[in-house]
């Protein structure tokens, strides 16, 4: 009997993504560090943390864009995350994924949004069926990459971009979580844990969303 292939996602980092709702959505395999711990040499590199996507069985592999030092991105709040591919002009000989992630933080989705080669994939991801899968500021990405809004895609941001995304003519919901067909959106740090449990949800089933929620003890309502 052939071994079902495991679901693939990718996760872009820049300099000044928003950590939370990256690591929330990967897991502890880069490490993770402070400038203070960067410094004096104190970095963690414990590999046993693991966060939603990969706690779900997915095949995750981190992407950096434009960062200036491409052993690490500095996050919006000093934290030092080292991606797995350094740089996303490699990304391209890779094939399709099944899921295409990015995170908030508005220096990061200002990276994101003023990026050829990430726009390329984006719409890569969409027209291939792939979920492309926008948090926080990120969603200004999405605006970014086509001429137009796509036909009926409601989508959602942080408040601080919404106004931007408003005057492009993208139809906008202020829910936590916004499913529009293979396109979905999220607010911020704090729906970064329902964004992650629905990208589950979607490539695996809500059997699986349940599976990895309960040991995590979530709240009723996130």
């Amino acid at each position: 009997m052939l071994q079902e292939q495991s679901k693939t996602a990718l996760i872009l980092i820049a300099d000044g993504s928003e950590e939370i709702e990256f690591v929330t959505c990967y897991d502890g395999k880069p490490f993770f560090t402070t400038k203070a711990e960067q410094s004096s040499g104190t970095a963690n590199m414990d590999a046993s943390r693991k966060l939603v996507l990969v706690r779900a069985g997915i095949d995750v592999k981190s992407v950096g864009v434009n960062l200036k030092n491409e052993q690490y991105a500095t996050c919006s709040r000093g934290v030092h995350i080292t991606p797995d591919i350094a740089t996303i002009s490699t990304v391209a000989a890779l094939p399709t994924p099944d899921m295409l992630v990015l995170p908030g933080g508005l220096p990061g989705s200002e990276t994101f949004r003023s990026t050829p080669a990430v726009l390329n994939l984006v719409r890569q991801c969409y027209s291939a069926g792939a979920y492309i899968a926008f948090i926080c500021a990120a969603t200004i990405a999405l605006v970014a990459a086509f001429d137009e809004p796509i036909k009926e895609a409601r989508v959602t941001s942080h408040p601080s971009v919404m106004e931007e995304i408003k005057e492009k003519g993208w139809r906008y919901r202020e829910e936590r979580v916004v499913i529009s067909e293979n396109v979905v959106t999220s607010r911020g740090p704090g729906t970064a844990m329902s964004f992650a449990l629905t990208l589950v949800e979607l490539l695996l089933g809500g059997a699986k969303r349940d599976e990895i929620s309960a040991p995590m003890m979530l709240a009723e309502k996130l």
